[in-house]
């Protein structure tokens, strides 16, 4: 099963223990080059005039712009313990993450990063800042993540639980779609479930905005809490409603994984 998240604008400064970030050790070699294109874009970014605006950093937290600009040199720590707010702090940073899942997280600035094995700093970018001669950060790295994302649905198809749950955004999906494209024959036969929070109340539904990530925190959570990976859809199902109990609801639209919150 493939697990698929969006970053958090909140991080946690890792404690200095004199590792720093190492392109060479992430997964995905095949980002190696653009990860190298991407750092030394931002770290321009960062030593210009506006780079507060461009990188979006607060007026409350000036100091990022020369974190970023020496980001190479940042400490590092396993993506659960860096990743803060609302969806990351439904998940343990201790949580075992089991052979049979993997979890891997949008970013803006190295593209993907494993859950499990990779190591990465605090940094401040979003898929809608502008870096220097590369233009909106969502955009560049979309070609660059079309192949990956193509792999990644050919590897899931062949294991032993061909599920994808895309719990991304919608800016985080632009960067790398995972149904944009005609499946190879290996791939044909996976499930590709987004995530979709909504609140009922009176039998209206409305959907989700500000407490979303929340919601998708809660839905990972209980699929890596499960004994073994659920391999269809229906087992999807069946695993959230367990793991919920009465709290949440959870029903099949298509391809969407309607996470149900009746309130009132």
């Amino acid at each position: 099963m493939l697990i698929l998240l969006p970053p958090s604008e909140t991080k946690t400064r890792p404690e200095r223990s004199g590792s720093v970030l190492d392109l060479d050790s992430l997964a995905f070699t095949t980002l190696t080059e653009p990860r190298r294109t991407m750092l030394r874009a931002v770290q321009r970014t960062a030593a210009a005039k506006d780079a507060a605006q461009k990188l979006g950093v607060p007026a409350s937290s000036p100091e990022l712009v020369d974190r970023m600009a020496a980001i190479e040199g940042e400490p590092v720590g396993a993506p659960l313990t860096v990743y803060s707010g609302v969806l990351f702090d439904q998940l343990d940073p201790a949580v075992t993450i089991h052979d049979d899942r993997r979890v891997l997280i949008q970013s803006a600035l190295l593209g993907v990063v494993d859950a499990s094995t990779d190591r990465i700093p605090a940094y401040r970018l979003s898929a809608g800042s502008t870096v220097a001669r590369l233009g909106k950060a969502a955009t560049w790295w979309a070609r660059h993540l079309r192949p990956l994302g193509a792999r990644l649905l050919d590897e899931t198809a062949d294991g032993p639980a061909p599920v994808v749950v895309d719990s991304r955004s919608g800016a985080y999906r632009s960067m790398m779609p995972m149904r944009s494209r005609t499946p190879s024959s290996s791939a044909a036969g996976i499930s590709v479930l987004e995530v979709a929070p909504v609140q009922e109340k009176d039998g209206v539904r409305k959907v989700v905005s500000h407490d979303a990530k929340r919601y998708r925190g809660w839905v990972t959570r209980v699929l890596l809490d499960a004994p073994a990976p659920a391999t269809t859809p229906d087992e999807v199902v069946d695993q959230l409603r367990a793991g919920f109990g009465d709290t949440l609801g959870v029903e099949l639209d298509g391809d969407r994984l309607v996470v149900v919150d009746r309130v009132g």
